[in-house]
């Protein structure tokens, strides 16, 4: 149905219910309130549920009509400023006129309205509390458009930049210290008192990511994959990634808890145990080993910068955006790999990341990728006296991935955990070569270039 069609309909539907009494006008609508859409003068308009629908499939086709929408509002923040448009858009026009005629000042008006919409347009800093390495007094870094930074610094800046007063920053440096604050009246700086005192916590760093050209949900989504993965291109450079980033935590993802379990025994025993749901923090460093760090990664950082612009960019028009997507996809699914306690989901995400950069084309072309990037060829031994590089693929690809994905897994009940060990030290040494490779050679655009 054309857009034309629909408002049409829209504008039909409200002069029917101008002849209905406002009680009646939600007969055989679930819904138990009158619907209402705001007409921008402070009044309402009462509506329907078939107006609603229609309005939630006007916003659907414009939204299919122009891509560029896709990545800057969630779909319910665009149904929502839809929504908001059509309000004032059924309030100025003369339901007497013809219905084609309104329909068209309507949707006209919605058009222009939506234009001007200012929600993409304002600069949004986000800002996560986080956990990093052992030492709480590394300099402040970035990695492209993602920040990290000791909290008290981070807390100095907003100061500076006017965001908190002086007042409220020396009470929350206090709390941060452990002192008990006095209660304080209810005003906005108490509530900003509050909302940083929760969103960052005992965290000693905050994780910052500025966006500009999203709507607010979808700046806060777009901000929080950018500091994910942000945090995995730190944890590539430990031998095991994933234990790095057991330590490695946004407070908005997961705090450290206190897991208790209980066992009974036919002896008539009970047992009981805990454990840390993971680790307060990453590897230990000695002072300034990570700034070291960082000047023998720099071409590491880089690339992964360029990532980081990508997932960032309301428009996706950076330099690389054929690489920088492939890599993007790569990392989340490395990331959630590292993230996963069951051992052959974690194979499924590794092998994703595989695929990833495989152009998603399976098993042969995760071998190419190792081939072209890791010098192992398919039936080269991955260790001495070990499989061979196919062997290893094809059951990190096949019997862990696959089976499990289809549900035709034979071996649901075995232990995977070595299998998994090998799927993420491959996913790891794919990602380190090809973004290696896309470092050294900054003109290419081409993801099947990684497997040659």
């Amino acid at each position: 149905m054309k857009l034309k069609d629909i408002v049409k309909d829209i504008v039909v539907e409200l002069a029917r219910l101008q002849l209905v009494p406002v009680a009646r006008r939600n007969d055989g609508d679930a819904f138990p309130l009158p619907r209402m859409i705001a007409a921008g003068d402070g009044g309402g308009i009462v509506v329907s549920k078939k107006i609603d629908d229609g309005i939630a499939a006007v916003a659907k086709l414009l939204l299919d009509n122009d891509p560029s929408l896709k990545t800057g509002y969630t779909q319910a923040e665009w149904r929502t400023a839809v929504r908001r448009c059509f309000g004032p858009a059924l309030a100025s026009i003369d339901l007497d006129d013809k219905p084609q005629d309104n329909a068209k000042l309507v949707l006209k008006s919605v058009r222009e309205a939506l234009s001007k919409d200012q929600s993409r347009q304002i600069s949004r800093e986000h800002a996560f509390g986080c956990t990093l390495f052992s030492d709480a007094n590394i300099e402040a870094f970035a990695i492209g458009p993602v920040r990290f930074e000791t909290r008290t610094n981070w807390l100095a800046r907003q100061v500076q930049a006017g965001y908190v007063t002086n007042v409220t920053a020396k009470r929350i440096r206090n709390a941060w210290q452990g002192r008990k604050l006095r209660k304080r009246k209810v005003s906005n700086e108490s509530l900003t008192e509050d909302a940083i005192l929760d969103a960052i916590d005992t965290c000693p760093f905050v994780c910052s990511v500025t966006t500009t050209g999203f709507a607010g949900e979808a700046a806060k989504e777009k901000s929080l994959t950018a500091a994910r993965l942000a945090l995995a291109a730190i944890a590539l450079l430990w031998q095991t990634p994933s234990k790095a980033l057991n330590g490695f935590n946004l407070l908005f993802d997961r705090s450290v808890r206190r897991i208790k379990t209980l066992t009974f025994v036919p002896t008539k025993h009970v047992l009981s145990g805990s454990s840390l749901s993971h680790m307060p923090h990453g590897p230990w460093l000695k002072s300034g080993a990570w700034e070291d760090l960082l000047r023998d990664w720099k071409d590491h950082f880089a690339i992964f910068g360029e990532v980081l612009d990508f997932i960032l960019s309301p428009t996706g028009q950076v330099a690389r955006p054929k690489l920088m997507n492939t890599f993007a996809q790569a990392v989340m699914w490395f990331h959630e790999g590292c993230r996963e306690t069951v051992s052959l989901m974690a194979i499924v995400k590794f092998t994703a990341t595989m695929d990833a950069l495989a152009g998603g084309h399976g098993e042969p072309a995760i071998c190419r990728v190792i081939t072209a990037r890791l010098g192992l060829k398919p039936q080269d031994p991955i260790r001495r006296n070990g499989p061979t590089l196919s062997e290893v693929i094809k059951k990190i690809y096949g019997d862990g991935r696959s089976r499990t994905v289809h549900g035709t897994n034979d071996k649901f009940g075995w232990d995977w955990s070595d299998t998994e060990g090998q799927a993420e030290q491959f996913a790891k040494l794919c990602l380190l070569s090809c973004m290696d490779w896309a470092s050294q050679n900054t003109a290419v655009d081409d993801p099947a270039l990684l497997q040659k």
